[in-house]
């Protein structure tokens, strides 16, 4: 049974974006519901009078680069104490600094059910518990192997900036739910990667025409961070090459550029859906499923303009299995399976990744 919406709903605007009485709230909306149905702000904003926080609404167009990021939202943002995005601005600019010094999260509950629903009820603050676990597992180990049953099989050692006086790509916004962890570099990467169903832009589509479909599997050939070659059916392997020539050429970015990888760790993502059918959906949700792996390339900087989508992953950090076939099993380890039972109805942390339109 679902529950109440307005459960998930506070669970982002007072575990994750701490809002307190008197508190200043700018909520970035889109104007149509093609994505976010309108209930989502409904009970939102219900939650939000509840608290007793004083809401400010705009409703800007969707942009095509975080360059681009409007001016109706850059001002109240300056002066407010939270920033909501109900609006794919949030994801589009998760990278990139951002004005103002409140805190500021995107959600990717997209209807009501959703936000009712063990995938966004979960206290945040576990969530970021175990993500900051992760991350600092992650930034003291030394290397890691991805696998997929199409052929996927990758190798680098970690190579964290920030060990080097340099800084981490990480997330300027916070994720609500908590879907990921800050990107793996990919720098001194070697192996295979095994490309089926598709290629999507990694943030918003800056062209047309910006996806394209896979038919069979390919695989990318990696050395040193860098796209060698695809290898397959030759005329699917011509697709991708004239994708990447096209992608590269047209916004003048490092085409053969790998730059890094993350794997969803909510095993409460869901999609219902076929997956081919509704992909921008799917896109918007799916990244936080342990079924889901995903690479930014093609470029310098993150998120890329051309993301890699592996499914059911299996990785390995220091020869020992974090994700195995699609299952994020370092949750069963037993320090992380002890502070899951601490929370209350946080058991569905522990139970099988749930579908997301992939057969």
């Amino acid at each position: 049974m679902l529950n109440n919406p307005k459960t998930g709903a506070y669970n982002l605007l007072q575990n994750c974006l701490n809002v307190q009485p008197n508190d200043s709230v700018l909520l970035v909306a889109e104007p149509t519901d093609e994505m976010y149905d309108f209930t989502v702000s409904t009970v939102v904003n219900e939650c939000l009078s509840e608290i007793g926080a004083r809401v400010t609404i705009v409703e800007p167009a969707l942009i095509a680069d975080p360059a681009d990021f409007p001016e109706s939202v850059a001002t109240p943002m300056r002066s407010s104490d939270h920033t909501l995005f109900l609006s794919r601005i949030g994801d589009y600019v998760r990278f990139v600094p951002l004005p103002g010094s409140g805190s500021r999260a995107t959600t990717y509950t997209l209807n009501t059910d959703m936000l009712g629903a063990p995938y966004a009820t979960v206290d945040n603050r576990l969530m970021h518990k175990l993500q900051h676990r992760l991350e600092d597992e992650l930034m003291n180990a030394e290397h890691w192997r991805i696998q997929c049953p199409l052929g996927t099989d990758l190798s680098g050692t970690f190579c964290w900036p920030s060990l080097s006086g340099g800084q981490d790509d990480d997330l300027t916004v916070c994720l609500f739910p908590v879907a990921t962890f800050k990107p793996v570099p990919c720098n001194n990467s070697h192996g295979q990667v095994a490309l089926s169903r598709w290629l999507m832009p990694g943030g918003a589509a800056k062209l047309d025409n910006a996806d394209m479909t896979i038919d069979g599997v390919v695989q990318a050939h990696i050395k040193d961070g860098a796209l060698s070659f695809f290898s397959g059916a030759e005329s699917e392997v011509a697709k991708l090459n004239a994708h990447y020539d096209y992608v590269s050429s047209s916004l003048a970015i490092n085409r053969n550029r790998i730059h890094s990888w993350h794997a969803g760790i909510n095993p409460q993502t869901h999609f219902d859906k076929r997956a081919d059918d509704h992909l921008d959906l799917w896109s918007a949700i799916s990244f936080g499923s342990p079924k889901y792996l995903h690479f930014h390339t093609c470029g310098d900087e993150p998120p890329g303009e051309v993301a890699w989508s592996v499914f059911n992953p299996t990785i390995t950090i220091d020869d020992t299995t974090y994700w195995e076939h699609g299952e994020f099993v370092w949750l069963q380890r037993a320090d992380n399976k002890a502070l899951i039972e601490s929370y209350e109805d946080a058991h569905h942390l522990l139970q099988p990744s749930l579908t997301i339109g992939i057969d």
